[in-house]
């Protein structure tokens, strides 16, 4: 008991406490005692000892119900029938049987109606819950991959409608590439699909940003950065690119996806700021020295003539370049303004774009992860398989074993009754005789 309490402590049973088990058994006792049992595990325990009772309640709660234990010997082969009546009804909820039964016959025609699994009585309840446990788990691990391939195709849409979408294989040729990425680049997919990537690289990119690029995705990293590209007829464009690697199950890179949004438009509109910033910083120094050096001139000849008039000309003069020099710092506080807001611009439009790719790498991880679980599933499912198929062999042996031991007993009691009638013979000739 002790030892029980320990494995049944030990097991993680997380899903089972939002399953719902429909559990079907005709002698009453032993229903009584193990749904009791399963109500400490499961969310809810719907039971019945009957076949008709127990199609009422799947097809009364067949939306909320998970997976069904059912008893294979229900009298007049009720069991055999209720299996085929769900099956008709829904061909993927999982059964588990239980049963005393040995016949061949019948395990292979429960075997044909798609049985997760199969448990011998009397019913072991720790065992029992593994295998409900582990089969809930499958069929979860299935749907959770069924749910998150429909997502990763929403979002993959999403991403190709917004974004220039490229991929390739380990040595960089090109084996897919979104209808935006020809638009902008300029190439069909016939001319892009089967050539190396950088068909579309611009000379004016430093060789060592080609290499960091590989030596960071090889080594099964994401690579970002801002990168000039030439389309085909030469004119050039600005991206923002997120390359990243596609692992297989083995952990090697298969393939390599690019994601990237076009970045052109902030980037000249940056250039020509640059350059404007550039012109009035020149301009302004020009200016002020043109200013200085007709200050000094005039100056120096207001204090050669000693003439009022010059020297209040100056003075204006001065006070003048004092105005000037405030719209300057004021020209060049809006210019500096509407940097800070380009910039700002620029990182929350990174922002939103790295966030989205952070959110389509995490769903990529869990599809992967959960891809590798039901891979394990379903080999320990084929495992079982075997196994039934070694103990329906072994079943077969016995039942061969049994048959001949019959036959022995047999041919033993028509001694035995042959034996018993010569005897009786005998003491009836010998009370003849007296």
């Amino acid at each position: 008991m002790a030892i029980e309490k320990k494995i049944e402590d030990s097991l993680e049973l997380e899903l089972l406490k939002e399953s719902t088990l429909l559990f079907v058994e005709h002698n009453q006792e032993i229903l009584n005692e193990v749904s009791l049992f399963f109500k400490t595990y499961f969310k809810e325990v719907l039971t019945s000892s009957s076949k008709q009772g127990a199609l009422e309640l799947y097809n009364k709660e067949k939306t909320k119900i998970d997976i069904i234990l059912t008893d294979l010997d229900l009298p007049n082969q009720d069991g055999l029938e209720f299996l085929t009546n769900i099956r008709a009804i829904s061909s993927d909820i999982p059964i588990v049987l239980s049963t005393k039964n040995s016949n061949t016959e019948v395990l292979e025609k429960v075997i044909c109606l798609k049985i997760s699994n199969y448990i011998l009585k009397p019913i072991k309840n720790i065992t029992t819950i593994k295998i409900l446990n582990q089969i809930i788990e499958e069929n979860y691990n299935k749907k959770l991959i069924l749910v998150q391939k429909r997502e990763l195709e929403l979002y993959k849409d999403i991403l190709d409608k917004e974004n220039l979408v490229s991929e390739t294989d380990p040595d960089g040729i090109i084996t897919y590439a979104n209808d935006i990425f020809c638009e902008v680049s300029g190439y069909t997919k016939e001319e892009l699909l089967g050539q190396p990537h950088n068909i579309v690289r611009h000379p004016d990119n430093s060789s060592k940003i080609f290499k960091n690029l590989w030596d960071t995705i090889k080594a099964g990293k994401v690579w970002k950065s801002k990168i000039k590209n030439k389309a085909k007829d030469g004119s050039s464009y600005y991206v923002k690119a997120t390359i990243f690697p596609i692992l297989d199950e083995a952990g090697n890179i298969k393939k390599y996806v690019s994601s990237r949004f076009l970045v052109t438009q902030d980037e000249e509109e940056k250039q020509t700021l640059k350059r404007y910033i550039l012109q009035q910083k020149s301009q302004k120094v020009k200016f002020e020295q043109e200013l200085e050096n007709r200050y000094n001139d005039m100056l120096k000849e207001a204090l050669e003539a000693k003439e009022m008039s010059i020297t209040s000309f100056v003075s204006e003069l001065q006070r003048e370049i004092k105005t000037l020099r405030s719209r300057i710092n004021d020209d060049k506080g809006r210019i500096l303004n509407l940097e800070h807001k380009v910039s700002d611009a620029n990182k929350k439009a990174e922002k939103d774009h790295d966030d989205f790719l952070e959110k389509l790498s995490k769903m990529r991880d869990t599809t992967r992860f959960s891809y590798e679980r039901y891979e394990r599933f379903k080999k320990l499912n084929e495992s079982l398989k075997e196994k039934l198929a070694k103990a329906q062999e072994s079943i077969k042996v016995y039942q061969e074993y049994i048959e001949e031991y019959r036959h022995k007993i047999d041919d033993l009691n028509d001694v035995i009754k042959s034996y018993e009638d010569d005897k009786k013979k005998e003491e009836e000739k010998k009370a003849s005789k007296k």
